[in-house]
């Protein structure tokens, strides 16, 4: 009998006691588990290995296992859990390997734990194990800044790196001094003794690096490392290979450099001639030969910087079957942070609210809202529309509203409200809402800012039911008691939407050209941080771009309803809503 049947053998044996055991609860039980993993381990039976250490984890966890607290008791648990941690590790869990290597650090020093919930919830963990598991060609990553997205990157190639410490891992980044910064974090996981690498991969050990040239092997020394890592700008035609792992972080330096076309496409350029041709193709494990996939870490600043270029040629070939984009905004759907970690790791809602304050509007959207915005092309800034701390002393002449309509869906429904003085326009209140229940969700809320800013003139755009939108409102008002003047209006023909914007963009923008033109003013934006509607107004206004090419990529419901309001409620032509019987349409 040979050494793996005398082993098969015992592993059958120890199968039979724990089936025979009454109390599945023990610390014996839990030892019999561990000694399974352990012999199929030894016999290179890895599957039923993750197997027992999956159950072994999952005991725990429940807290089935029932002992007595002593020391001893304490470390012998302590020991069969990290090691069933360190068994899916070994098979490439992403997960128990990032849980096994800060397995002694203290939880509120640690990277993955504290953020794990979150992690998860946003996709992020399931993504890199697909990358893992051969599922994907391309995965892009795009979150704020600081929110340990390049950490997981890390941690990624560094497991890659020590199951298939033959296949060279290559890492690209903005600069030299970038690059260094992955060369040295990777270095620390694989020797910082608060990191338990040797004890996931005993066998794996280091034997050559360099400081100046950025790279690591381990095992043996390899023309094309284990780990090798270039800047975008240096390339690494030559010296360089990616075989299970292209990795992408940060190729944009700054905002300067999303500014400007002809600085993109040479970075581009870079990428492909001096990066991308670097992949070969690798056994995946479904037996098929692939090219190494790509991991893109980054902010997306530009529809034409370099992963963004990346994504729409992967579209372009028409199967996305292989590409995730996990794209995550600082913001939640009811605008608080989506990164918000335990142990006061991340960021809560008020400082991103801050940081909307104080930082570009064009930038933000970028690096917080995951929304590439081309600077070419914007007609709205902070810097050139007017804003008021509060209104003027006395009444207004009127107090007027305008909605552009939709009824749910990805289109915002905008109904700015004005008080007007003279020929001034104040923008006190904003509904701006979607993703909405259709309109038995939105009539009370258009009700109740009529109602709440006193409008006696309410115009609607026709197209997309707003003739019967009108109806009902003006049924629900009057059941309320309430009297406004509602108009309803066409969408001129001649005039594109664009058209219809920069016909009045002066006005938005408060500046007076002409004898009788309006001036728009809106509220400081220090007075509006918790006001989710109007802030995203703002947001939607400032990124709005005049560019053709951008029309099909953006929203403009805000612009547009200002310039409604401008048009219809106060020079353009009205139409007096038609007033039907609702209860033809089970109103």
């Amino acid at each position: 009998m040979d050494i793996k049947e005398s082993v098969e053998k015992r592993i059958e044996k120890t199968i039979e006691l724990l089936n025979a055991l009454k109390d599945k609860t023990t610390l014996t039980y839990l030892q019999g588990l561990h000694s399974i993993k352990v012999d199929c381990e030894s016999i290179s039976d890895f599957d039923k290995a993750y197997k027992y250490a999956t159950i072994i984890i999952d005991l725990l966890q429940r807290n089935v296992i029932k002992y007595d607290d002593t020391p001893e008791n304490q470390d012998l648990v302590n020991d069969i859990w990290v090691t069933a941690y360190d068994t899916k590790a070994r098979q490439g869990d992403f997960e128990s390997f990032c849980i096994a290597m800060e397995w002694n650090r203290p939880i509120n020093k640690q990277f993955y734990l504290p953020r794990a919930k979150l992690l998860k919830k946003h996709g992020f963990v399931q993504a890199i194990q697909d990358l893992i598991d051969d599922k994907l060609d391309l995965l892009v990553l795009n979150a704020p800044p600081r929110v340990a997205k390049s950490t997981i990157g890390l941690f990624l190639q560094v497991l890659l790196g020590s199951i298939s410490p033959d296949e060279s891992i290559l890492g690209a980044g903005h600069s030299v001094s970038l690059v260094q910064s992955f060369y040295s974090e990777i270095l620390s996981l694989l020797t910082d003794e608060q990191y338990r690498y040797n004890k996931i991969f005993p066998n794996n050990k280091l034997v050559n690096k360099s400081a100046e040239q950025y790279y690591i092997d381990l095992n043996k020394i390899k023309r094309f490392h284990t780990f090798n890592y270039v800047s975008i700008e240096s390339g690494g035609t030559g010296k360089v290979q990616a075989e299970r792992l292209l990795y992408c972080d940060d190729l944009v330096k700054d905002v300067e450099q999303a500014n400007s076309p002809d600085r993109l496409a040479k970075l581009y350029f870079n990428y492909t001639s001096t990066i991308k041709d670097r992949k070969i193709q690798r056994l995946c494990k479904d037996g098929v030969y692939r090219p190494c996939p790509e991991l893109h870490i980054c902010t997306p600043w530009s529809l034409h910087d370099v992963t963004s270029r990346v994504v729409n040629n992967a579209k372009e070939s028409g199967d996305m079957s292989r590409v995730r984009i996990v794209s995550v905004p600082c913001y939640d759907e009811f605008g608080e942070s989506n990164f918000e970690y335990d142990y006061g790791k991340g960021f809560n809602t008020q400082y991103y609210k801050d940081m909307e304050i104080a930082e570009d509007p064009v930038i933000f959207s970028a690096k917080y809202l995951m929304k590439p915005i081309e600077r070419d092309g914007i007609v709205f800034s902070k810097d050139n529309v007017s804003f008021y701390n509060e209104l003027p002393g006395e009444e207004p002449d009127r107090i007027i509203a305008y909605a552009d309509p939709t009824h749910g869906g990805a289109d915002f429904f905008s109904l700015p409200v004005g008080y007007v003085y003279g020929n001034e326009i104040y923008i006190e209140d904003i509904l701006f809402e979607n993703n909405f229940g259709g309109d038995d969700y939105i009539r009370p809320k258009i009700c109740d800012i009529i109602i709440r800013n006193n409008v006696t003139r309410f115009g609607i755009e026709k197209p997309n039911g707003g003739d019967f939108l009108a109806t009902l409102i003006e049924n629900d008002l009057r059941e309320k008691n309430y009297h406004c003047h509602i108009t309803t209006h066409n969408v001129p023909t001649n005039k594109s939407k664009n058209d219809r914007i920069l016909a009045r963009q002066n006005e938005i923008k408060g500046i007076a050209t002409e004898n009788g033109t309006y001036r728009i003013y809106f509220k400081n934006l220090d007075l509006i941080k918790g006001n989710k509607p109007y802030l995203n107004a703002m947001r939607q206004l400032f990124t709005w771009n005049q560019n053709p090419n951008m029309q099909n990529k953006q929203h403009d419901d805000f612009p547009d309803s200002l310039a409604g309001m401008l048009n219809n409620v106060l020079n353009g032509t009205t139409n007096v809503a038609k007033v039907y019987d609702a209860s033809r349409f089970g109103v």
